[in-house]
């Protein structure tokens, strides 16, 4: 092929062209998150959209308006926006606070706001006044899960918020699960349980109380010897604690609370017969022995004509100290009716 005197290369075509400008592309975008960062190529982190695209934006953010604005959208539907403010916040990042106060001051994102902060941190001291106040906005929605676990998690500092939201029934649901979720903090619960009555009359207290109980001993040795009774009624009849630690739980109240207080736990004491027979066998054949006081608790808990799953062996071994006993006549018979009827070997 000749070329004309003075040309540099041969011609170039449409088709030379065409091959040429798939390479002039890659080589003006992009081909990782860390190079899209470190050109300040924003729209090409909108577009990738990943976790780590997106917390490439929050540290664009700290010197780059249009990270920001960029961010400010995705707050709409994306609580990875929020974690990037989060972020922000840990490093002093004006930015970050600011958006996220905005977050929680809207109900529509506020609970997106809440689930991108991070818990147990001192930094959130700063926020426990707007968590508190978008906890109240959002009383009558489902939509405050995050809200109410980030603020349990705050520690003695959000103390006396989370007993503001125990003490309004609005709030006091959503605030229970929240200090029963995976985030709770200590301070939180110490606060739940040092409540009057009052204050954990909710079913999600109910509920909280319960699970909290099958987590941790202490919550256990609070529900067993100093909760309400309607609560360890609960404890007995949700599927929530387990039998072995429902066994442990009516070990420590018939050891520590009153005889005064055994009308009230004839229903309790029933639900946990009920649910788990085998478990519980036990503590009411050893009450009918060593605790006279507690037969009529016993006798009245359980269901004379009831199966029980044939599990109450123990019990029914001793159920004549009660039937042939010193108790009341009303006792005595229900004994004896326990005896001749659940006792009975089935036919």
């Amino acid at each position: 092929m000749t070329r004309s005197r003075g040309s540099r290369g041969p011609a170039r075509g449409p088709a030379s062209w065409a091959r040429l400008v798939p390479w002039l592309v890659a080589a003006c975008h992009p081909t990782s998150i860390a190079e899209a960062e470190a050109r300040g190529d924003v729209p090409w982190l909108e577009v990738n959209g990943t976790p780590d695209a997106v917390a490439a934006l929050g540290r664009m953010a700290d010197h780059e308006p249009k990270a920001i604005a960029a961010l400010r959208i995705r707050t709409a539907y994306d609580a990875g926006a929020f974690h990037a403010a989060w972020l922000a916040v840990t490093r002093e990042a004006p930015w970050g606070a600011e958006m996220l106060r905005a977050g929680l001051a809207d109900p529509k994102t506020a609970d997106l706001a809440a689930a991108g902060m991070g818990k147990h941190d001192p930094h959130l001291d700063a926020f426990v006044d707007p968590l508190e106040n978008a906890l109240v906005r959002l009383s009558a929605s489902v939509q405050n899960t995050n809200i109410a676990s980030t603020l349990a998690s705050v520690g003695a500092s959000g103390h006396d918020a989370v007993g503001r939201r125990l003490g309004d029934a609005s709030t006091r649901s959503a605030m229970c699960l929240g200090i029963a979720s995976r985030d709770g903090d200590p301070d939180a619960r110490a606060a739940l349980y040092a409540m009057p009555t009052a204050a954990r009359d909710a079913p999600g207290c109910v509920e909280a109380v319960v699970r909290l109980a099958e987590q941790d001993d202490w919550s256990l040795g609070w529900l067993a010897e100093s909760s309400e009774p309607g609560m360890l009624g609960a404890a007995g009849k949700m599927d929530v604690l387990s039998c072995a630690r429902l066994h442990v739980a009516w070990v420590k109240a018939l050891a520590v609370r009153r005889p005064a207080q055994y009308p009230a736990l004839v229903v309790p004491l029933g639900y946990a017969v009920n649910r788990c027979p085998a478990q519980v066998d036990g503590i009411l054949a050893d009450a009918i022995v060593h605790m006279p006081p507690a037969r009529g608790l016993v006798v009245q808990a359980i269901d004379p004509f009831g199966r029980y799953e044939e599990a109450l062996h123990a019990t029914c071994e001793h159920l004549n100290l009660v039937a042939d006993g010193p108790d009341t006549a009303i006792v005595r018979e229900r004994a004896a009716d326990a005896l001749a009827h659940l006792c009975k070997p089935p036919q």
